[in-house]
C-alpha cells in the first residue's frame, strides 16, 4: 500500500524546477510564475498575468543542486516565439537542450518533449525570433519522460465568452418607415388621379371653305 500511495506521488511531480535555486533572473516581469505549476488557458492573451514577459535579451537560470538526467520537458509559451532550454553541468558551459518551436495558433501555447537525451546541474531559459515580445506561462522539467502526463500542469479555466450583443434593428426600422411611406404615397398619388375630373377637349371649329369666298352670314 505505502509503495502505490508513493507510485503516485512521484507521478505526480512537479518535476525539477520548482525546488531549484534561482540563479540569474534578467529582464523578466513576474519569474515567479514560470515555475509554479501553473498554466493559463490554450490561447490566453500572450501578456495574462499567469506568464511572465521576457525582455528580447531575457534568461532565466536555474541551479538545480546535482547532476541528473533530463528526459522531458513543457514550455507554455507565446505561439510564434521560438523558446530555448539550455543545460549544463559546470555552470559555465551551456549548450541547447530543447527549442521549444513555434505554434500556429494564437495566444499561450505549450509545447512538450519526451525525447531529451541530456543531464543537467544548471538550466537555462532564453527566448527568440517571433515578433520579440516574449512570454512564458510555465517551464516544467522532468528526469523521465513517464512524469509528464496531461494533467502534471495546472490550468486556469478558460473565461465564458462575452454576451452576445443585442441586433442592431435601427437601420432596419428606418428602411421599413421609409419603405411604408413610399407606399403610402404611391397609393395616395393613384387614388387622386383616379378622383381627378378629366378634361374634354375643345370641340373643333369648321374649317373654312378653300374658295377663298367669306363663309356665308
Amino acid at each position: 500500500m505505502i509503495s502505490a500511495v508513493l507510485m503516485t506521488v512521484l507521478a505526480a511531480s512537479p518535476g525539477l524546477l520548482p525546488s531549484a535555486q534561482l540563479r540569474k533572473d534578467q529582464g523578466v516581469t513576474r519569474s515567479t510564475v514560470v515555475r509554479d505549476g501553473k498554466a493559463d488557458y490554450e490561447g490566453a492573451p500572450w501578456d495574462s498575468q499567469q506568464a511572465a514577459i521576457l525582455a528580447p535579451d531575457g534568461v532565466l537560470e536555474w541551479d538545480l543542486g546535482q547532476v541528473y538526467p533530463i528526459e522531458a520537458a513543457l514550455v507554455q509559451g507565446d505561439n510564434n516565439d521560438d523558446f530555448i532550454l539550455w543545460s549544463s553541468v559546470d555552470g559555465n558551459f551551456f549548450q541547447p537542450l530543447w527549442r521549444a518551436p513555434q505554434d500556429a495558433m494564437a495566444g499561450l501555447r505549450t509545447r512538450t518533449t519526451t525525447a531529451l537525451k541530456g543531464q543537467a546541474r544548471y538550466l537555462r531559459l532564453t527566448a527568440e525570433g517571433g515578433d520579440r515580445m516574449y512570454s512564458i506561462g510555465e517551464v516544467m522539467v522532468f528526469t523521465k519522460a513517464s512524469e509528464l502526463t496531461d494533467d502534471v500542469v495546472e490550468r486556469s479555466p478558460r473565461p465564458p465568452p462575452p454576451p452576445r450583443a443585442e441586433a442592431n434593428t435601427d437601420g432596419s426600422m428606418i428602411i421599413t418607415g421609409l419603405l411604408g411611406a413610399y407606399a403610402a404615397y404611391w397609393f395616395w398619388s393613384r387614388r387622386q388621379a383616379a378622383l381627378a375630373p378629366k378634361v374634354t377637349e375643345a370641340p373643333k371649329v369648321d374649317e373654312a371653305p378653300k374658295t377663298g369666298e367669306p363663309p356665308a352670314a
